[in-house]
């Protein structure tokens, strides 16, 4: 069972986490939780502040964790480890002055917000009767050292998880880890990536062969648009982890982009679910083929990723050779900075980047390979649905209903489940709304 940062926000928020588990006690939960809501990019805002602002401000965000323990009638002592890791982190900024933060530092910082959050929720639940146990997940998950993004080692996680769980769980004790954590091979913190918290219950669910996983957040689940977006969004009571994946992966807050794959491994099911609203059934995301679709359309949804870079690199060296490709990426891996949606032509490549990936060295080495050109504030527009590679006419309908806005790339291919296309960035949610009456309201 894994918590959001909005189901762990506030002291009624943890209140009704503490029922919800109540309710799964018999099937032996382990509960992961994120960082208080807003906690995350507190802390990662630290090292930016004037140094002398940081010590008032890493006291702000432990008296909002004192306050919540309060709230809950916790005992005093509950967040005495909070207290020293506060005391640590203050020193460890105060020693970084002005000196740029390293993405080591960064990762050091923005983890204490979950082992923060997962300390009120072990007391939290032991008030309420619930029997459980507090467990420090760094030494389970293990990661390559690039930081702020780390890449977990799967080898030996089941034996290590396993040493540090089942213990609990067999003597009756609800385990409470934490989300987004994880531990270079040298032992240094590292960081899964933002909303990595769902990506650490995926893995833990894989590794000690879980009956299902549990995504509690704050809507209903898995969405045939963001209701934000398109108020006539609605719930997908059934969705593949191909779907689920490939709406991650463009634009879709709901999952980590990577949740799917040790589940897609283990044959696990998933299920989103609204921590605010439990007694909905949400959205299962199961390993199949043809989770069944939304009114007679194909398309079963629409997400949009933003923030998006295009950049196309033309060089007449292309035609007719090998080897360019494999040079193209290879500049990309350098940097490691990753393609989203991919088009080649006889003589042209163009791919898409975020906006966040610095460009300018990029630019520089692509250089080396032909002329580059750089299209910013873009966005990513992905219809996703069963077998659309199959299906007559499909490609047709998507542009026509989007025909007044200009659309830079178009991508599908590699995947059957999802055709993607590139517009401007003021123009993305237009495209979102458009494709959704097209084919979901106007198909129902």
């Amino acid at each position: 069972m894994k918590f959001g940062g909005t189901s762990v926000a506030d002291a009624p928020a943890i209140r009704r986490l503490v029922e919800i588990v109540r309710t799964r006690r018999e099937e032996r939960p382990l509960v992961v939780v994120s960082a208080l809501a807003r906690v995350s990019n507190a802390l990662l805002e630290l090292p930016l502040l004037p140094v002398h602002h940081r010590r008032t401000a890493v006291h702000a965000l432990l008296q909002r964790h004192r306050t919540l323990a309060l709230e809950l009638e916790l005992p005093s002592h509950v967040t005495k480890p909070t207290a020293e890791e506060a005391d640590i982190l203050t020193s460890s900024l105060e020693a970084l002055g002005d000196a740029p933060p390293s993405g080591e530092v960064l990762d050091f910082v923005a983890g204490h917000g979950e082992l923060w959050s997962s300390r009120l929720v072990t007391a939290a639940l032991e008030r309420g009767g619930i029997s459980s146990a507090w467990v420090d997940v760094r030494p389970v998950i293990h990661t390559d050292d690039h930081f702020t993004s780390a890449t977990p080692e799967r080898t030996g996680l089941p034996s290590r998880a396993r040493e540090a769980f089942f213990g609990h769980l067999e003597a009756g004790r609800v385990p409470v880890s934490q989300g987004f954590l994880g531990s270079a091979p040298d032992g240094r913190p590292t960081t899964l990536g933002r909303g990595g918290s769902d990506y650490t219950a995926s893995l833990l669910g894989a590794a000690l062969e879980v009956d299902r996983v549990e995504i509690w957040t704050d809507v209903d689940g898995i969405m045939t648009a963001d209701p934000r977006v398109v108020p006539q969004a609605r719930l997908l009571p059934v969705a593949s982890h191909h779907e689920a994946a490939e709406l991650a992966a463009f634009g879709a807050k709901v999952l980590h982009p990577a949740t799917q794959a040790p589940l897609v491994e283990a044959g696990i099911p998933c299920v989103v679910l609204n921590s605010f609203a439990p007694h909905r059934t949400g959205t299962r995301v199961i390993s199949t083929a043809d989770p069944g679709q939304v009114g007679p359309s194909p398309v079963r949804a629409v997400s949009c990723k933003r923030g998006i870079t295009i950049v196309n690199v033309t060089s007449p060296r292309m035609l007719g050779a090998s080897g360019f490709l494999r040079r193209l990426f290879e500049v990309f891996e350098r940097h490691r900075i990753s393609v989203d949606v991919l088009a080649t032509s006889e003589v042209s490549v163009s791919m898409t980047v975020e906006n966040s990936f610095p460009l300018d060295k990029l630019r520089r080495d692509l250089e080396e390979l032909g002329e580059v050109s750089i299209a910013p504030e873009r966005a990513i527009v992905a219809v996703v649905g069963l077998a659309l590679r199959d299906s007559p006419g499909i490609a047709a309908r998507i542009f026509s209903a989007v025909r007044d806005i200009n659309v830079e790339v178009i991508s599908q291919g590699a995947s059957s489940t999802n055709l993607t296309f590139v517009v401007r960035e003021e123009e993305s949610l237009d495209a979102v709304r458009a494709v959704h009456r097209e084919f979901i309201e106007e198909s129902a």
